[in-house]
């Protein structure tokens, strides 16, 4: 399946190579640079000493990349998460994946971006990479280690191709390895961040973080973008099974104020092959007025023959997210969040062993203040909850509830 699916990358940057340098490029996103204006006045601004940092990098970055042709960004991620159940041995809090370490102040992530949009080549390329904590816990969620202990802090983020296929109003194809389409949260980018610090259990638990193969997109029109592909399945770039999943996608967008995003993935996950399993995330964006966002998603899971009694597994969850821009340096996130785990199939071992029919909740604010252009500082309380005795305290009990403390700091560059 692997050679397979490189052999279809390939072929794509052939074909792109041969194109037109006419093509239109598939949109990238670009990196957030600091913008012309200024933020407004504010009681914690750090525009006097560290601004001139600011504009001393963004200088010398943007004379870099004029000099070699590639955009460059990324970021510097430190944080740190206290618990309520003071959990040891391993300190690991409970139901969390890429905050989990507790009362450490932890380097979470040195994540460097490269980017030649296909305007220039009729290809183009992205490349990303993390460093630290994060791309520890990235390679080991993904697989590419042979076993769960703590692996290498440098992993390979993202790495594709892309170029656009002259049909209508132009194809997007992008092959390689790259990031789910499920979900409303991400991996965090340059300038692009979840609203909260914490990964909800939806993002943990109910989809995929990433994949190795070909995705095509078409806008039929302003009101409606489809994606379809084929990959090696969820998060594994090794193939277990040597059989494909295949992914799709619609997006609509009939205004400004709302969009509707739904992304599932179909394919056989286990190593014997013949079981599938089949999960949809379906993400509802709605802006009314500037300062405010509001997400709300559902998403539904399903794997055939998954349990050790050959019964089927099931999870599905519901979120919601509403983040409002008091100033342009202040921002404030609430997020509350409800997960099922029916058949014990995506929380087995979290933390004492296999719970069925468990059912976990979360409440979560977060407050963000801009410093400068390019240093944010945040802040975080949440408190779970669940209907068993999931969230591990000290070294050899559990509880059914959790309150974490999270402080976390951002430089963009």
């Amino acid at each position: 399946m692997k050679q397979r699916l490189l052999g279809w990358v390939l072929v794509v940057a052939i074909f792109a190579v041969a194109a037109p340098n006419g093509w239109a490029a598939e949109e990238q996103k670009q990196p957030a640079e600091p913008a012309e204006k200024p933020l407004g006045p504010g009681w914690l601004s750090l525009d006097c000493c560290v601004g001139p940092l600011d504009n001393a990098i963004a200088n010398g970055k943007g004379a870099l990349e004029k000099a070699i042709g590639i955009s460059i960004a990324g970021f510097l991620d430190t944080g740190y998460t206290w618990s309520s159940n003071h959990p040891h041995s391993p300190a690991n809090i409970s139901g969390r994946y890429f905050d989990k370490d507790y009362n450490k102040v932890e380097f979470n992530d040195f994540h460097l971006v490269l980017d030649k949009p296909d305007k220039d080549w009729g290809v183009g390329f992205h490349i990303s990479g993390d460093f630290g904590r994060a791309g520890e816990l990235l390679r080991e969620a993904t697989l590419w280690g042979k076993a769960f202990h703590r692996e290498p802090s440098a992993e390979l983020r993202e790495a594709y191709l892309t170029t656009t296929i002259p049909v209508g109003e132009g194809i997007g194809v992008k092959g390689g390895l790259f990031v789910t389409t499920l979900g409303t949260e991400i991996l965090p980018n340059p300038g692009a961040y979840n609203d909260n610090i914490s990964r909800s259990f939806l993002f943990n638990w109910a989809i995929p973080l990433r994949h190795l193969g070909v995705l095509f997109n078409y806008p039929f029109s302003k009101l409606i973008n489809a994606n379809f592909g084929v990959v090696t399945g969820w998060d594994d770039p090794h193939d277990n099974n040597h059989q494909p999943s295949f992914m799709g996608g619609v997006t609509l967008t009939p205004s400004e104020i709302v969009s509707f995003a739904s992304n599932l993935i179909y394919g056989a996950e286990q190593r014997n092959g013949a079981p599938k399993r089949f999960t949809i995330s379906n993400v509802l964006t709605i802006k009314p007025v500037d300062p405010l966002a509001l997400y709300i998603e559902y998403t539904y899971g399903h794997e055939s023959n998954v349990t050790p009694s050959g019964r089927d597994g099931i999870w599905q969850g519901l979120a919601g997210i509403a983040s409002y821009s008091w100033t342009d340096r202040f921002n404030t996130a609430l997020r509350a969040e409800v997960f099922n785990d029916r058949d014990g199939t995506r929380l087995g071992g979290e933390p004492f062993g296999t719970h069925k029919n468990a059912t976990l909740a979360e409440l979560t604010l977060t407050s963000s203040y801009k410093f400068t252009k390019m240093l944010l500082g945040r802040a975080e309380v949440r408190q779970d909850w669940s209907d068993r005795n999931m969230f591990k305290r000290g070294s050899s009990s559990a509880d059914s509830n959790q309150t974490t403390l999270a402080m976390q700091v951002i430089y963009t560059f």
